[in-house]
């Protein structure tokens, strides 16, 4: 792994370039890192299982206001899981990279529970978890031991599935299928970039939580092209805690994002980016030498929204269900 940058240290364009530049140009391991759906049931056959890593890299289909792509969750997952993957090659384990899945649930308008809501296309609990259940039966069958899920999107619920799934593949399969989350925390880090920002821009982005000057910020390294420029003229949706947050997304201009991406930068993101995936790649490489018998993470979930949000769940499996019946061939 390069470390591209140093988050203490403010940047000039000439290094911002350069920076970028090394972080385009990837390790040399990433050669070694094998994209699983390309490989021949010989060559599945031949790995050895045993020193082999597979990696999901997840999204999901959610709003992001009107400045960030709907994929938004699924471009950062994707990017931090090669850098993942490159750090692993590097400690002599193979990693084969399993199509990115863009799933998922627990979309921010979920909050105030506005449905429909332009961007969001998210799956039921139920569903999510089937898939990722399936894959550990699938995987774990073929003799896999290692399935590592990188996911950047952090709703309470879609992370508490997650966990179940590595619970269910380490009693089954006796392995170990682990969520990444090692990037959440990194936010709250003693060196992440917020404190130098402007005390308006801080106070404006109070909790931003979704589509603020963090993920805003991210975008505008990773994927600009994909950033629209009125970004820069954003107002501020202030939160304060997942209380203020809900009472955000409540009122009627709420555009679907909280605090105030106009603040954002590349230099901003970079920095971010490097704290977080780091904190992931250290959660990983740490699975791998503590090996299987290590449990999985679990955070803990925000009763009141996750609730509503399994009831909604549960209404929409039942109208399937009926509708299946009375539909049935």
């Amino acid at each position: 792994m390069i470390n591209v940058l140093r988050p203490t240290c403010r940047l000039g364009l000439s290094m911002m370039a350069a920076a970028v530049f090394a972080l385009a140009a990837a390790p040399q391991a990433s050669a070694q890192v094998q994209p699983m759906g390309a490989l021949n049931t010989q060559q599945l056959a031949e790995v050895d299982k045993s020193r082999a890593v597979v990696i999901i890299p997840g999204g999901i289909m959610e709003e992001h206001g009107p400045y960030l792509p709907a994929n938004t969750d699924g471009y950062v997952s994707e990017r931090q899981a090669q850098d993942v993957a490159d750090a692993i090659v590097a400690r002599g384990w193979r990693v084969l990279m399993f199509p990115g899945i863009p799933l998922g649930s627990g979309g921010a308008n979920e909050l105030a529970a506005q449905y429909p809501f332009p961007g969001a296309y998210v799956v039921r609990l139920n569903t999510l978890r089937s898939v990722y259940m399936d894959l550990a039966d699938e995987l774990g069958e073929a003799g896999f031991k290692w399935i590592f899920m990188v996911h950047s999107h952090g709703a309470p619920n879609h992370g508490r599935v997650l966990s179940q799934v590595s619970d269910y593949f380490a009693d089954t399969w006796k392995g170990r299928m682990l969520h990444v989350t090692g990037g959440w925390e990194a936010f709250s880090a003693a060196d992440n970039p917020r404190k130098d920002l402007s005390e308006q821009a801080r106070q404006e982005d109070a909790y931003s939580g979704h589509a603020g000057i963090d993920e805003t910020s991210l975008m505008l390294f990773l994927k600009p092209e994909l950033v629209s420029p009125d970004y820069r003229n954003a107002s501020a949706f202030t939160a304060g805690g997942d209380r203020g947050m809900i009472d955000v997304a409540k009122q009627p201009d709420w555009q679907g994002y909280f605090g105030a991406p106009r603040y954002a930068t590349a230099e901003y993101g970079a920095r971010l980016y490097r704290i977080s995936t780091d904190a992931m790649i250290k959660e990983a490489l740490a699975a791998l030498e503590a090996g299987v018998q290590s449990g999985p993470r679990q955070r803990e979930p925000r009763r009141a929204v996750d609730d509503a949000a399994i009831a909604r769940d549960s209404a929409i499996e039942k109208r399937q269900q009926e509708w299946l019946r009375n539909n049935d061939p």
